[in-house]
C-alpha cells in the first residue's frame, strides 16, 4: 500500500494529463519522459510498454509540452463525481 510520502506533490494550479508517445518514438519512451520533466512536467507514471507519461502539468506549459520531439497527443484528465445513492439526483 502506498503512503502519502510516495506520491508527487501537485501544485493546485496543475492538471492531471496523459501524455501519448509518438509510434516512432515508442522505444524511446523513457527518454520522452525526462524531456516532459525537463520541460516541468511533474511525471507520475511512465508506461514503457504502452508509451504512455501521466503526471500534472501547469496550464502555461502545456503547449511547449505538446510541442516536444516524441509527443502523440496530450490530454487532460476527466473526473467525474457521481451523487451518492440515496439522493434524489440521479
Amino acid at each position: 500500500m502506498a503512503n502519502a510520502a510516495d506520491k508527487p506533490t501537485v501544485a493546485p494550479q496543475e492538471r492531471k494529463v496523459t501524455v501519448t508517445v509518438a509510434d516512432d518514438h515508442l522505444a524511446q519512451t523513457a527518454a520522452v519522459a525526462e524531456q516532459l520533466r525537463s520541460a516541468g512536467m511533474n511525471v507520475e507514471q511512465v508506461l514503457d510498454a504502452v508509451g504512455v507519461v501521466t503526471g500534472w502539468v501547469r496550464a502555461e506549459q502545456q503547449p511547449s509540452i505538446e510541442a516536444l520531439r516524441g509527443v502523440a497527443a496530450v490530454e487532460e484528465e476527466t473526473t467525474f463525481h457521481l451523487a451518492p445513492p440515496d439522493s434524489e439526483v440521479q
